[in-house]
């Protein structure tokens, strides 16, 4: 979980973390996110500091109110703990352009029987859009606004968590069978260090694209490409394009006009690919910001990413900067970048974000289409894409002052998270409607969209201990169920949604996975719990009845002066689940592999993961260590060695369980470190052959053969102009 500290200076400070908040004597009340402008299918969530009496509130107690005085149908949910009410919109939603009044009325009652004292009110208008920026000085105003109401913060974070469905290729006649990036919802592309296109393989370097020819023994190094100021971070291929996106260091802008301050740039750059030639450059588009994600369906290539303009230079009257993301494409023009129009940026009235989120699609299938590029006022921190829909998820922490000799701290007690859901179609990108949840996502495994109902899983934080819940929304995202409080003290390591069901990892001192049936969404039901050593970070479906986790072994240690064992990493750790059975899962088989601080990409990383594309081959990027425990006087720690980096290839079966086919290694010799440049990152398959890559070489594996039959060693990027 993250921990966030907040040095607060001066005696006293109002904070504002929630955009409306009500005290009545020690009851808190408060609508997070809460706006003057809503959509007409918004589900407001109240939250009370204390737990309420749930049948004091009836239709007399809990109002809407149209400006002409009359009551609007509305229907709401209680929490398990009676603590967050949610009021759904009315099933035709509110009418557009009209306001209307929430309303608690002073009559209703904690749980202790205590009175609310006065009521609560909120006010809104239904619109069809958010309202946007008319001009710089509605933009710099808003800007600074809320940027006052942080800027006093210094934040210590501390991050404890671990760090943030197969997909079948459909082989055409006389095409090669490639593997494909391991993806979270089939059809949806997302970017990775590697794409192929069963004739060449395209590999992303820190400086650098790698185009090798897939030709078994005959394979070799084609080219490489790179460009000045440019770093790719991830890549795809549609048809004839190779598109790299990633960091670009050369401004945007007149830097005498920034004080030499360097704005986060993200770059897509469009290559024409041909057997027959080399890549041609034919188009960049760049925009100031640090991406998210994206994601490509359909033919269209959709980004999303955070801007965060410099407040020191904003203050500075003489400086007479533009605070708006500069953006520039060469399918418009050549040379000359602009600034993202007004009308382009919307705001969320109550919101105190003051960084751009901007939101781009652009035509794969028409190079000389404009991008379609917006912002909104607000931040990201993960995304999810579903057929129909981008939900971009972000944090947000609540405060509550301590005092110390010194100062007032400011410590985080909680935490809950705003998603926003914005429809796409053929590269239009529309704000639907968003909500919050209580806790914190695990990565982007914990959202989910089935049948018409968003699914959320989070961990929430409060009063220095954990729990865990799970949420159903509709369409319109308004609440259908939710389960809570699931495994006190522990986190989320893991989530996945299959079809109905989900299954989701937590851990403390050993690893429970739940089978929740989310059948009805109104009533999501644990069905079943196993608890085994060690967790999983990322689940992968097998098959109907069987899941694969992916993650850590683990061993608990006695320690002295303490009630409680602590919690040691002991290996990677691979499981087999069986849950044919969801009442009873069970763990048919497991593997692991190294001792101590053994790791894999693939426990934060599921695009790690190779998956052949016909048989239960998996693969994936290893550093084992071996260890042993050494007493020295007082002392006792465990020492570490590494004894393999590379790369390991299971075959994967419930008849056959987990079994060790083969390992690939690019390393000479591991007796101190492995070479970095050495390090497997990722594997692919082009028929009979996989393809292993590293910075500094390529290999080639034979399937059939079980053995290495071609090595080709890479460029120094250092070396080249």
């Amino acid at each position: 979980m993250k921990k966030k500290v907040w040095l607060v200076s001066g005696v006293c400070i109002a904070i504002t973390v929630c955009a409306f908040l009500f005290f009545s004597h020690s009851l808190k009340v408060e609508i997070p996110f809460a706006s003057s402008h809503a959509p007409p299918f918004k589900a407001w969530q109240i939250h009370f500091s204390q737990e309420m009496d749930p049948e004091t509130f009836h239709h007399e107690t809990v109002q809407v109110i149209s400006a002409d005085k009359k009551s609007v149908p509305v229907s709401w949910k209680w929490n398990v703990d009676h603590t967050v009410l949610t009021i759904n919109a009315p099933e035709s939603g509110y009418t557009i352009g009209e306001t209307y009044q929430l309303i608690i009325t002073d009559t209703v009652q904690t749980a202790g029987g205590k009175n609310f004292g006065d009521k609560f009110t909120h006010s809104f208008q239904a619109v069809d859009e958010l309202p946007s920026i008319k001009n710089r000085k509605q933009l710099v105003t808003l800007l600074e606004e809320r940027t006052e109401q942080t800027k006093e913060f210094t934040v210590l974070e501390e991050d404890n968590a671990t760090a943030d469905m197969k997909t079948e290729s459909s082989a055409a006649e006389n095409t090669p069978t490639t593997s494909e990036t391991n993806v979270q919802v089939h059809g949806i592309d997302e970017g990775d260090l590697i794409k192929t296109d069963g004739n060449s393989i395209y590999f992303a370097r820190d400086s650098d694209i790698i185009i090798a020819e897939a030709n078994g023994k005959s394979s070799t190094a084609k080219s490489t490409i790179s460009e000045e100021h440019f770093q790719p971070v991830e890549l795809y291929v549609h048809k004839d394009l190779l598109i790299a996106i990633g960091n670009s260091s050369k401004s945007l802008r007149d830097q005498s006009k920034t004080a030499e301050y360097v704005m986060e740039q993200t770059s897509i750059i469009f290559y024409r690919i041909s057997d027959q030639k080399p890549p041609e450059k034919i188009r960049e588009v760049t925009l100031e910001g640090d991406m998210t994600a994206s994601r490509q369906m359909d033919g269209y290539l959709y980004l999303v990413a955070n801007s965060y303009p410099p407040y020191h230079i904003l203050q500075d009257n003489k400086q007479n900067m533009d605070p708006r993301p500069f953006i520039k494409d060469s399918a418009v023009a050549q040379s000359n970048s602009q600034p993202l129009a007004y009308h382009d940026i919307y705001f969320f009235p109550e919101s105190t974000e003051n960084a751009f989120m901007l939101l781009a699609s652009i035509n794969l299938n028409d190079m000389e289409e404009a991008a379609q590029i917006e912002s909104y006022l607000g931040a990201s921190d993960q995304l999810y894409m579903s057929k129909n829909n981008i939900y971009i998820a972000m944090e947000k922490y609540d405060a509550a002052l301590e005092t110390s000799d010194s100062a007032e701290i400011a410590v985080n007690n909680s935490a809950n998270t705003e998603i926003f859901q914005f429809h796409i179609d053929n590269g239009s990108i529309d704000f639907q409607n968003s909500l919050s949840v209580s806790g914190t996502l695990v990565n982007q495994f914990a959202m989910d969209e089935r049948d018409g109902v968003f699914r959320v899983a989070t961990t929430n934080e409060k009063d220095n201990t954990t729990t865990n819940n799970l949420y159903t929304f509709d369409s319109k995202l308004n609440a259908l169920g939710s389960i809570e409080d699931l495994a006190k003290g522990e986190q989320i390591y893991s989530v996945r949604y299959l079809d109905n069901v989900a299954y989701m990892v937590t851990f403390k001192q050993v690893d429970p996975l739940f089978v929740i049936d989310l059948a009805d969404p109104a009533t999501p039901t644990v069905l079943g719990k196993l608890k085994i050593p060690g967790f999983s970070n990322y689940l992968h479906p097998l098959d109907k009845d069987h899941v694969i986790g992916f993650g850590q072994h683990t061993k608990l240690v006695q320690e002295e002066n303490s009630n409680e064992p602590s919690v040691r990493m002991d290996g990677i750790k691979l499981s087999l689940f069986d849950v044919s059975d969801q009442a009873n899962p069970k763990e048919i088989d497991s593997e692991v592999i190294g001792e101590g601080s053994s790791y894999t990409e693939l426990n934060h990383n599921h695009k790690a993961l190779f998956k052949h594309p016909d048989k239960n081959l998996f693969g994936f990027p290893a550093v084992a260590f071996d260890a042993k425990t050494v007493h020295k006087g007082d002392a006792t720690y465990e020492e570490e060695r590494p004894v393999f980096a590379g790369a390991f290839l299971y075959s994967i079966s419930p008849e056959d369980g987990i079994v060790l086919k083969d390992s690939i290694t690019h390393q000479e010799n591991v007796q101190d470190y492995p070479e970095w440049d050495s390090e497997i990152r990722r594997i692919v398959s082009v028929d009979h052959n996989l393809y292993t890559f590293s910075y500094d070489q390529m290999r080639v594996y034979d399937l059939k053969g079980k053995k290495i039959i071609q090595k080709i060693a890479f460029p120094d990027p250092s070396t080249m102009n």
